[in-house]
């Protein structure tokens, strides 16, 4: 399932840059996301003018009925592995379970995001992605939809942050 997300911010696209690139991001991540229990930074670099990092996240969602002989929360926990160039002022990111490998067969997730400088001190960002659950079909439309309404919730939270942070600086 395709999916694409656009943000704006009353932010030049240099000051939204600088929130993205903060190391306190992760801080007001971890405190601001809905049904998160915890985000903790496992990795962190920046070289060459470009930050990768992975996040893992810590669900705390109640696992809808349909799903619950087959899923469980250590199930939903995930990381975020993303890379961003300053050059081009965009990011790719993979999702990943972050529990046993087999499991990872099951569910894909990947996309761009990218910072547009629209004029007046106006930034846009967007987000396109694609969410594959490789179960059977009954479950999976199913599934999908309720992955990427999580996905646009947590996208939407970060967003916040991010305006918060982008007037700081």
């Amino acid at each position: 399932m395709r999916f694409e997300i656009t943000h704006e911010f009353e932010a030049p696209l240099d000051a939204l840059e600088l929130a993205i690139l903060s190391p306190n991001l992760i801080d007001k991540v971890a405190k601001g996301l809905p049904n998160v229990e915890r985000v903790k930074q496992t990795s962190h670099s920046f070289e060459n003018r470009v930050l990768e990092r992975i996040w893992n996240y810590k669900p705390n969602v109640k696992v809808p009925a349909f799903a619950q002989p087959y899923v469980t929360l250590d199930m939903l926990a995930w990381d975020e592995r993303s890379t961003y160039s300053i050059d081009t002022h965009s990011s790719k990111w993979v999702i990943t379970p972050s529990t046993k490998p087999e499991w990872h067969k099951y569910f894909r997730a990947s996309g761009t995001y990218s910072l547009v400088s629209g004029g007046n001190g106006v930034t846009s960002r967007v987000v396109k992605g694609e969410v594959d659950l490789n179960v059977p079909r009954v479950m999976k439309t199913l599934g999908e939809r309720v992955i990427v309404a999580e996905v646009k919730k947590t996208f939407d939270a970060e967003a916040e942050i991010l305006r918060g942070l982008a007037t700081l600086v």
